[in-house]
């Protein structure tokens, strides 16, 4: 991993190389896509409960299975929602490099022209060329599939974990519970994940089954460690942030 960044710093600099890639359809997509997936979580979980009549402990099977499902439905909601924009971050994050003349001189695609500019160029040059279901979506039901058992391990995993603690809310256990719960919700997804990166870049099942014939099962798992930095941090940042949104706004924790 170290050697892959600091190789892209060296030919593209730290900004351009690692920053900025994508950086536009990747916020676009977290703003709707996190309203959804935790905005909508407390509220499926705790109707879910109040339906199912259950007396369970917080932790009991029951309440566990119960987060597990609100996590994957407002995931899957979410992820329907900005499939588009998944697609448009991952064209543009394949397509960086240091270009001159319009030809690409680092990255994936080096030596080839620049295809796409903008996330706007980049979603009407996938729906011209390529159609909706095939281009803009495609592999669309991969990425629910991921979402809803992303969110649903890193949610459940999450809400179950502060219950286990008996501790009083507060930033630590906030901060110790989402890193947590980040290792284990992308342990879930790699397989996924993998797969889902795959054929957003272009590859179709048959790719796919022909890595996994070559490579075995480890494939699947490639690029492990960091994802899992990559979703610890993410998960390190924003639900500390998101419990003290509520908690200022006179919301219950989550």
């Amino acid at each position: 991993m170290m050697g892959v960044m600091q190789q892209v710093v060296r030919e593209e600099g730290l900004v351009r190389g690692l920053l900025t890639p994508g950086l536009s359809a990747s916020l676009t997509r977290s703003c709707i896509y996190g309203g959804y997936r935790v905005g909508l979580y407390s509220t499926i979980r705790d109707n879910l409960l109040f339906l199912s009549d259950n007396g369970g402990t917080s932790c009991s099977s029951h309440v566990v299975g119960v987060r597990i499902a609100s996590g994957m439905v407002t995931g899957g909601i979410g992820a329907m929602l900005t499939c588009p924009l998944d697609c448009i971050r991952t064209r543009m994050q394949a397509e960086a490099g240091k270009v001159t003349n319009g030809i690409l001189e680092t990255g994936l695609r080096r030596g080839h022209p620049v295809r796409y500019t903008s996330m706007l160029t980049t979603f009407v040059s996938i729906v011209e060329k390529e159609g909706w279901a095939r281009g803009i979506y495609r592999g669309a039901t991969v990425t629910v599939a991921r979402a809803s058992l992303l969110n649903g391990a890193q949610l459940a995993s999450y809400d179950t974990l502060k219950k286990l603690s008996n501790q009083e809310e507060g930033p630590m256990l906030h901060f110790l519970c989402a890193l947590a719960s980040g290792v284990i919700a992308q342990t879930v997804v790699m397989p996924i994940d993998t797969i889902k990166s795959s054929m957003m870049v272009g590859n179709n099942w048959n790719n796919i089954w022909q890595n996994l014939r070559v490579n075995g099962p480890v494939w699947l798992y490639r690029g492990y460690l960091p994802a899992c930095a990559g979703q610890g941090l993410i998960m390190v940042l924003q639900m500390p942030l998101i419990e003290e949104f509520r908690r200022l706004l006179g919301v219950a924790a989550i």
